[in-house]
C-alpha cells in the first residue's frame, strides 16, 4: 500500500505543485462567474417548480376567494365564489365548516341579518 502512494506522488506533475496562485482579480472574476452559475441554478429550478407545482395564481381557475374578514386571531370569514356560486366558509383553527349559500340575483340577496336568522 505505502508503494502505490509512493507512484501516485511520483507520477504527479511537478508544474502543478509550482503552479502560481491566481491574481486578485482572476479571483475575483472566478468567484464572480460561480456566484452567477449558482444563482442562474437557482432561479431555473424555481421557474420549473412554480411551473410544475403550480405555484402562485393559476389562470383559469374555478375557485376565487371574494373577500376575507378576520373575526378573531385565528377564525375568519370568507366569501368564496366556486363556479359563479358564492358561498360564506367559516375558517378557524378547528377546520372550515359550511356557513350559508350566498348564490343568487342582486336584488334577492339577503343582508348579513337575515342569513345568521335563517341558519340554525
Amino acid at each position: 500500500m505505502p508503494l502505490l502512494y509512493f507512484f501516485l506522488i511520483a507520477l504527479t506533475p511537478v508544474t502543478a505543485l509550482a503552479a502560481e496562485p491566481p491574481s486578485m482579480g482572476a479571483a475575483l472574476l472566478q468567484a464572480s462567474w460561480a456566484l452567477l452559475v449558482v444563482a442562474g441554478l437557482i432561479l431555473a429550478i424555481y421557474g420549473l417548480a412554480r411551473k410544475r407545482l403550480m405555484l402562485g395564481k393559476a389562470g383559469g381557475s374555478a375557485i376565487k376567494i371574494i373577500e376575507l374578514r378576520p373575526l378573531m386571531p385565528k377564525s375568519t370569514l370568507a366569501l368564496v365564489e366556486v363556479r359563479g356560486k358564492e358561498y360564506l366558509l367559516g375558517i378557524s383553527a378547528g377546520g372550515i365548516h359550511f356557513l350559508a349559500d350566498c348564490s343568487g340575483a342582486a336584488e334577492d340577496k339577503p343582508d348579513f341579518q337575515t342569513l345568521l336568522a335563517k341558519q340554525p
